[in-house]
């Protein structure tokens, strides 16, 4: 009997919630209106792609760059 209770209640404050959101988000969108007034050309604001990374060198070759620590290469028979 107590757990059915306790899950009406929790339904029923779901509910309020949901119904006191909504009136809320209506309110968000005019939180701040002296922002707009603030901004200095917007207009001229543009959103620009990411230059692409540069390649990376294949592995072969950033060996062959890499120093060495004073040890003479292996040599294959």
């Amino acid at each position: 009997m107590a757990l059915r209770l306790l899950i009406a209640v929790l339904v029923v404050a779901n509910i309020g919630y949901w119904l006191w959101s909504l009136g809320a988000s209506t309110e968000a969108a005019d939180r701040e209106p002296q922002r707009l007034g603030q901004q200095i050309r917007p207009e001229l604001v543009e959103l620009r792609p990411l230059p692409a990374a540069a390649p990376t060198p294949p592995a072969s070759a950033a060996a062959a760059d890499a120093p060495t620590s004073g040890t003479p290469p292996a040599t294959t028979p």
